[in-house]
């Protein structure tokens, strides 16, 4: 099972980790300059919760978005416990 949220779907992500010299143009200078981009992951925010789902318990990967959500009752037939 891979990391990924249970309920919503969420994983983690590839983005861009963008390195940058020089000051801006605000405060005076001539503008940042992008010197290097390289690829890294966002990780998502996920926590190993035990769910209660038409009667079958589980353990899952649940996205602490999910999990506030899940706490007010937001999914129907899907309680922690």
């Amino acid at each position: 099972m891979s990391r990924e949220c249970y309920l919503t779907g969420t994983k983690n992500r590839v983005v861009n980790a963008v390195t940058r010299r020089g000051e801006a143009r605000a405060a005076g200078g001539v503008g940042r300059k992008v010197t290097g981009v390289t690829k890294r992951t966002q990780r998502a925010n996920l926590q190993k919760k035990t769910i209660s789902e038409r009667g079958i318990r589980r353990t899952v990967w649940i996205s602490a978005s999910a999990l506030r959500t899940l706490t007010r009752g937001g999914f129907l037939g899907v309680e922690l416990g």
